[in-house]
């Protein structure tokens, strides 16, 4: 995955709220403490893309140690039930936990844990991708229930504005941060081709039923509430954590030619 798009799942921001008994057992309950261990692996690996590409190859142990500090899962999974908990109002936790606890609501969010650890598989990442599943009329419906391509890709944009960003904070002489404009319609072409082929591999399966209920539970208040509040917490620090690497990485620079 090139520098236009990181990662598209579960990035944190540093919040001192602690979590409510509520947050907590809905971050247990969606998976969260799973999905954010492979969006650390993700991250983990695409940082030998942005040391190969941007530091020449020469990041060395600092960039490594500093990859491993910023995208450690247990920090981040402290990180976000915290601020999860700033973001959402208890009594909508409860409520969305009425569905997250039931039995379709366990089996769909360990279908999507199964998923997201296949995705980190290039292979499979590209048979999903390709699958004629990933076109589907009720995928297609799904995602804009949830509006999650325009919302991921703007999550990926502000990421690597920030990440940009944070290279030029501590390297001045370094290239301007490209135009965000300009590279919306190529990380949203990335990003609704990933999100089809995840939600493919997650509900493929599912019966026609479970997916409806499932669109049905996104369609409701209650879930969209939810939604606001995992998209307002994860995607501030999903921007931090990206000007942190930025600045990792615009420390490095003076040690190459570039």
């Amino acid at each position: 995955m090139g520098l236009r798009a990181a990662a598209f799942a579960f990035c944190l921001s540093a919040s001192a709220a602690l979590a409510s008994p509520e947050t907590d057992r809905l971050v247990d309950a969606m998976g969260i403490p799973a999905l954010i261990a492979a969006f650390s692996m993700d991250g983990i690996a695409n940082s030998h893309a942005i040391n190969d590409g941007v530091l020449n190859g020469q990041g060395g142990a600092i960039w490594a140690e500093t990859v491993s500090r910023l995208y450690d899962p247990a920090r981040l999974e402290q990180e976000v039930r915290s601020s999860f908990a700033e973001a959402l109002d208890d009594q909508i936790a409860a409520q969305a936990l009425l569905f997250f606890e039931s039995e379709l609501g366990a089996r769909i969010i360990d279908l999507e844990v199964q998923a997201r650890n296949a995705m980190l598989n290039p292979e499979l990442e590209a048979a999903a991708k390709a699958s004629p599943a990933a076109q589907s009329e009720a995928l297609t419906h799904f995602l804009e229930v949830r509006n999650l391509v325009d919302r991921n890709t703007d999550a990926a944009l502000e990421a690597q504005v920030a990440f940009f960003a944070g290279i030029a904070a501590t390297a001045p002489q370094a290239a301007p941060v490209p135009d965000s404009d300009a590279q919306r319609a190529l990380i949203r072409v990335d990003t609704e081709r990933w999100l089809r082929g995840y939600y493919a591999l997650a509900q493929s399966p599912l019966n026609e039923d479970d997916v409806a209920i499932y669109t049905a539970f996104w369609d409701t208040e209650v879930a969209t509430e939810l939604d606001d509040a995992l998209f307002a917490a994860f995607g501030t620090s999903y921007s931090t954590l990206s000007f942190g690497l930025g600045q990792a990485a615009g420390r490095l620079l003076p040690q190459n030619d570039l």
